[in-house]
């Protein structure tokens, strides 16, 4: 993976770029695959307790149950760390389990890009505070809109996409708009 640039992710953006794909609803966009090309994209790290999280959502058979286990399927193309054996100290960032081993995970790598979907809260403010770096602090619509500025996905199918969480995980309109209009 020589070459691509570091990324920690944690379970709600994992789960929220492969949900389009198991979408089967009309409200679904239908276009490239999101998930595989973030993986196909960057070098992509998950602390083992972000894929514990995913593998306890795929239980059922929801649309997340499908959507975990889209990105169960995908999973060889993560590479995962035991988090919990290189602490010395629990975490102490005010967050879940995976997503404080997350940010510890993208603070001891000096990922170029930590990925997580909590723009909508105050844990947006943990994480940010939580960083090494908060220029690395990314959420997955920023990242589509930088996976369509490059070519790899198509500006219309983000647009779509984009389009399709705000109606229905009721991602913030001003946020989306303010991505549009600067990368699409």
């Amino acid at each position: 993976m020589a070459g691509q640039s570091t990324i920690v992710i944690d379970a709600n953006s994992l789960l929220n770029l492969a949900i389009t794909r198991v979408d089967a609803s009309d409200r679904a966009p239908t276009g490239a695959d999101p998930l595989k090309a973030l993986l196909a994209t960057y070098d992509v790290h998950v602390p083992d307790v972000v894929m514990g999280e995913i593998g306890e959502a795929a239980v059922g058979d929801d649309l997340l149950a499908r959507a975990a286990d889209l990105v169960l399927q995908a999973a060889h193309h993560l590479t995962t760390h035991d988090v919990e054996a290189a602490l010395e100290a629990p975490l102490t960032y005010g967050l879940d389990t995976g997503e404080s081993h997350a940010i510890w995970l993208a603070n001891d790598l000096q990922a170029a890009m930590f990925l997580t979907d909590e723009f909508n809260t105050t844990n947006y403010l943990l994480v940010s505070l939580s960083l090494n770096d908060r220029n690395t602090l990314f959420t997955t619509p920023h990242v589509l809109c930088s996976l369509a500025r490059d070519g790899i996905l198509s500006t219309a199918y983000v647009d779509a996409v984009l389009t399709y969480f705000v109606e229905t995980k009721h991602w913030d309109r001003a946020y989306v708009e303010r991505l549009r209009t600067e990368y699409l």
